[in-house]
């Protein structure tokens, strides 16, 4: 049922809105919320704090993606929760609904400055087909927007600028009312309003990840992590994620038909194919119908900015599952990932910086969340 159905217009005039925000460039919000989106007709949880706004998307009730949008990602942002949920647990607990994502996305391209900011369209399992460039720093991208002006609310709070940007504003009065979006991409220009329709929050599948249970963990590049995903067959049914501390040697695959590594650019060892320098440490191992892949990463800080495996583990899942992560990778820069002792899988993923008018925003994430295989399906 539609919460967006039976709100009066008299109703929406009276009603301080829950939220209020505008942004100058929608381009680093619609890559967040891209990063979250599985399908064509993805529901998603909106879940509105001070602090800034979370949304949240499911997968069969095995991977779950949450998009974290922080305050400092807008010009203007104001909370005003309801009367009705004024106290200090109500308040922490925000302000939820549901929304398609797809429309969502629709309409903060609708002047068609909503895209990737990240070059080439995301695929994994390509076998080797689909290449992306790495990144050679490891500091924040930014996007600079700045300038004074007039119109439109001072051009949705950022003031003239060089080259086009859509701007927005974004209204929600709260239960029983549309997600409004106003946008523009002139000061001068054409404006335009959509009202998408909101629905009540269905419960989404909860996965708690405890830090103190936390058996590996690793920091890389998402370049690093992109590009070897993209090496492997799409017809794969399972990816197996094997890690050993570096003392000890991988877990021994033997169906292996297909053997690569992750290389450094500064490696020399790679003659012939046999000498790669350290050990490896993790490994992505691909089966499917056709034979399997494996892809080592060594024990390199080029490669694995931070491993920490505290014994030798391997967890499987279902490819399908990694690959929704596609999006998220090509746009972020830097990636981390942790196992817990149920083989619960956390891809936490670092996206660009904002700098609006010289000030840094606080950084955007976005985290997936999946179960393990039992080890009869995998």
């Amino acid at each position: 049922m539609s919460a967006s159905q039976g709100a009066s217009q008299q109703g929406s005039q009276q009603r301080k809105p829950v939220l209020e925000a505008t942004a100058p460039d929608v381009r680093p919000i619609a890559n967040v919320i891209r990063g979250v989106n599985f399908g064509s007709s993805q529901r998603a949880s909106v879940n509105i704090l001070e602090a800034g706004f979370s949304i949240v998307a499911e997968e069969a009730r095995t991977l779950v993606a949450r998009a974290i949008l922080p305050y400092t990602l807008f010009e203007t942002y104001n909370f005003s929760p309801p009367a009705s949920k004024r106290s200090d647990e109500d308040i922490l607990q925000g302000v939820s609904f549901e929304v398609e994502l797809n429309a969502l996305l629709t309409v903060l391209d609708i002047f068609g400055g909503a895209g990737s900011m990240s070059s080439g369209v995301p695929s994994i399992g390509r076998g080797g087909k689909g290449k992306w460039a790495s990144r050679d720093n490891d500091d924040a991208e930014h996007i600079e927007i700045n300038g004074t002006g007039g119109g439109i609310e001072r051009y949705f709070q950022g003031g003239e600028r060089a080259g086009k940007a859509t701007g927005m504003r974004m209204t929600y009065i709260g239960s029983g009312h549309p997600l409004a979006l106003t946008l523009s991409e002139d000061a001068n220009g054409p404006v335009t309003t959509c009202n998408l329709s909101t629905m009540e929050p269905e419960p989404y599948m909860d996965l708690p990840f405890d830090d103190d249970n936390t058996i590996v963990k690793i920091i890389m590049k998402s370049s690093w992590l992109l590009e070897a995903l993209s090496e492997l067959d799409s017809s794969c049914d399972t990816l197996t994620i094997i890690c050993a501390p570096p003392t000890m040697p991988l877990l021994h695959t033997s169906t292996t038909q297909s053997r690569s590594q992750v290389v450094p650019p500064s490696t020399n060892k790679s003659v012939g194919g046999r000498d790669f320098g350290p050990r490896p440490t993790f490994r992505l191992l691909a089966v499917g119908a056709y034979g399997s892949t494996e892809m080592d990463y060594p024990n390199d800080r080029e490669v694995l900015q931070l491993f920490e495996c505290q014994e030798p583990m391997r967890f499987s899942y279902r490819f399908s599952h990694i690959a929704q992560t596609a999006r998220a990778l090509q746009a972020s820069i830097k990636t981390s990932l942790r196992m817990n002792e149920e083989g619960v899988l956390s891809i936490q993923l670092m996206m660009p910086a904002v700098k609006v008018r010289g000030k840094d925003s606080e950084t955007p994430f976005i985290e997936f969340k999946c179960l393990a295989l039992d080890e009869e399906d995998g």
